[in-house]
């Protein structure tokens, strides 16, 4: 298993700067170069497979990012799916340039075989990318209803499985902590597939209740700010489990419910999604789900690959499987 003073090591920094970073505290200063340099070696040092490099002079493509920068380091679930594509692109002697949604050059879009866009897209936006006349692959949602191909995660079948898992251990108050996002240029809000099944599956069993679900951005400082809400609100009515939107938010979370002297998994059983590198190092380790976000990469590449191979052919959305990775932080 990869350590923290592995990752230290390659990124060239102390051993408590990566632990800070992958805490995400916000008292250490360093620049977002460093930090993301930390996060770009975490993840990659956890990831198992490694590219054969071609020497062949390929295609180029442009992978887009709705997020920005800076928004991207709170969330690594994109900085994961960024690292899977380009793996693939290696294999295949394809280059890539990333750019954000905001900052795309439209002069510079000819010198692109393809597109790959990655995140949460309104219907203003794919059809500026659309407009580009270029083959197109969406990662994160689908957009098959615009006639695209696409890639996406299945996040439906663990929240049922998650709310099983609790109350096979005897848990039946089951809070959410749960992101919100909404698209760059129609500020639309963005349904999330995981905020729909956990309602109505709860109301299935009998169990749901409005008032154990918090809501807000993702990111390690939301987290601390969603439980603690919900620890003045709900004292000791407070779920004994939590299941949390992102591995970055629990980050937050677990410091909230330490800084209150809750115990995990002991009072509050808690369990994220994503499982990004970060999640092995939080105390105590998060259970998460592990989202296979490098194949949803790799998959969209080969995707992109066929469309520019047969234009024509009918769009195609693929739906990748995910699975749960037990450990500490919860029963």
């Amino acid at each position: 298993m990869t350590t923290i003073k592995d990752v230290a090591k390659q990124a060239g920094v102390s051993i408590s700067t990566v632990s800070r970073i992958l805490n995400f505290d916000d008292t250490l200063s360093v620049g977002d170069d460093t930090r993301r340099r930390v996060l770009e070696v975490a993840e990659k040092l956890q990831y198992k497979k490694r590219a054969k490099h071609t020497t062949k002079v390929g295609k180029s493509i442009a992978v887009v990012q709705w997020h920005s920068d800076k928004e991207e380091l709170n969330d690594l679930y994109y900085l994961q799916i960024q690292y899977g594509i380009e793996n693939k692109a290696a294999t295949l002697g394809t280059s890539i340039e990333r750019v954000t949604y905001e900052s795309i050059d439209k002069s510079k879009m000819k010198r692109f075989n393809g597109i790959i866009a990655v995140g949460k897209f309104d219907k203003t936006e794919v059809t500026a990318l659309q407009s580009y006349g270029l083959p197109l692959v969406f990662i994160g949602e689908n957009y098959l209803a615009y006639g695209c191909d696409s890639v996406r995660s299945d996040f439906e079948t663990p929240v049922m499985k998650i709310v099983d898992r609790f109350i096979d251990r005897g848990i039946k108050d089951i809070g959410m902590i749960a992101g919100k996002e909404q698209t760059t240029t129609e500020k639309l809000g963005v349904r999330d597939p995981r905020v729909a099944t956990f309602d109505s599956y709860l109301k299935q069993k009998g169990l749901y209740n409005p008032n154990f679900i918090f809501q807000g951005p993702f990111g390690p400082d939301s987290g601390y700010a969603l439980m603690t809400k919900a620890i003045q609100k709900l004292g000791d009515k407070l779920p004994h489990g939590f299941m949390i939107g992102s591995d970055s938010m629990a980050v937050g979370v677990l410091r909230a419910l330490q800084q209150n002297k809750i115990d995990v998994p002991s009072r509050v059983s808690l369990i994220s999604f994503n499982d990004v590198a970060i999640a092995k190092y939080t105390s105590p380790a998060l259970t998460t789900v592990h989202v296979h976000t490098e194949l949803m990469g790799e998959r969209a590449i080969e995707m992109l690959d066929q469309r520019m191979k047969e234009p024509k052919k009918i769009p195609e959305l693929t739906v990748i499987a995910t699975e749960l990775m037990e450990r500490e932080s919860s029963l």
